[in-house]
């Protein structure tokens, strides 16, 4: 059976809430039928099994995996160098191959041990990351009667190993705020929900309130890595409006473009602004953050008046304006530009922003506008 979208869908969504992965072992067994599930981490360094999440395996049975499956008899871990590697899928047949011998596994004692008094006998595995001695893996498991992993099957299960590596480097990005721009640890105190995605539209971060958002699928959800809209019809204008904001809006006239307008769950409208972070379009650029989204109340987005920049940070006028113009329109150019300034006098003023605001970076300091608080140096 082909991999679903919901199964995609569900992928995507453990990234963001562990929870999920339920229903991505249930998927599973639907995609590929198969008695039991198994994603878990393997440390081949102490050798032990870290569970994440089983389904048809009795929590009894995992008291003696160590042992057994790390014994020096398993084929699978005197080759696992060579196969506990990305995009490489381990089967029976596999094994076989490799070793040119037939029924090794059969002869292990993690096989007649473990697997077969669980009535297990057949495997379709994945390794998602290797690092280290540290190993991420899926597993499946078929019983005696079924039929082997079919051709079919095992490129399917590829193709997903691919979605599901990106999902757990997404996860692993969100559990450690030091993996992605300095400012995400300043969105997560924003009430407002806000993502950095790459070129492609993707989501490298998002934090807690956009979690929530993307779960109850409000408006936006995740395809794949994809931000998508939920609505009918909103698709194209979310695609038009993010592209044209944050990557090939160049040499741009006058004002920004009004906030998208994005309808919610309930029907209420509320505004969805894109700023760019990056200056490139190339190839090279993608998977690398692009463009910073926020999204809105019903009322309009409210940022730090010139004023209060004034009086939070000592900027003179032009220094708050310049932030402000940031803020609205991403490139220091346009906003030198706004100014009626050269860029080196923009970039002369900048300095000076960073300085008295304590940041290091645009996004930082773009920040720092959308939260109306200081970003402190300890933040930074």
């Amino acid at each position: 059976m082909p991999v679903t979208e919901d199964l995609l869908d569900s992928v995507y969504r453990a990234a963001l809430e562990p929870a999920a992965w339920v229903d991505v072992m249930q998927q599973l067994a639907q995609c590929f039928p198969s008695s039991a599930q198994a994603f878990y981490y393997l440390h081949r360094n102490p050798r032990r099994l870290q569970p994440v999440n089983f389904a048809g395996i009795e929590p009894r049975w995992l008291q003696t995996f160590n042992e057994l499956y790390f014994a020096p008899d398993n084929p699978w871990i005197r080759l696992t160098q060579q196969l506990h590697k990305p995009g490489v899928v381990r089967t029976n047949e596999r094994l076989d191959r490799i070793l040119q011998q037939r029924g090794a596994l059969y002869r292990s004692a993690y096989y007649n041990d473990w697997m077969r008094p669980q009535s297990f006998k057949l495997t379709l595995g994945n390794t998602l990351l290797a690092e280290g001695d540290l190993v991420a893996n899926i597993t499946l498991f078929r019983p005696p009667g079924m039929r082997t992993f079919s051709a079919a099957e095992v490129r399917e299960f590829e193709t997903l190993r691919g979605h599901m590596t990106r999902a757990l480097r997404m996860a692993i990005r969100l559990e450690h705020p030091q993996n992605v721009p300095a400012a995400a640890v300043a969105f997560e105190a924003c009430p407002q929900p806000i993502a950095i995605l790459d070129r492609r539209r993707r989501v490298l971060y998002a934090n807690a309130a956009m979690e929530v958002l993307l779960r109850r699928r409000d408006g936006l959800a995740m395809r794949g890595a994809e931000l998508v809209a939920t609505t009918d019809g909103a698709q194209s204008a979310l695609e038009a409006y993010i592209d044209r904001m944050a990557f090939r809006w160049r040499d741009r006239q006058g004002d920004s473009p009004a906030p998208l307008e994005l309808r919610d769950s309930q029907g209420s409208v509320r505004p969805l602004q894109a700023i760019p972070l990056g200056t490139t379009c190339s190839p090279a650029s993608a998977g690398m953050p692009s463009c910073l989204l926020t999204v809105g109340t019903s009322a309009p987005l409210k940022s730090m008046s010139i004023q209060e920049l004034r009086d939070a940070f000592g900027f003179t006028p032009a220094e708050a304006k310049l932030t402000r113009l940031l803020a609205r329109l991403g490139t220091l150019r346009d906003a030198a530009r706004e100014m009626n300034i050269t860029y080196g006098t923009a970039r002369a003023y900048l300095k000076v922003v960073f300085g008295k605001a304590a940041v290091h970076t645009q996004a930082q300091l773009v920040a720092l506008v959308l939260r109306g608080v200081p970003i402190t140096r300890e933040h930074t």
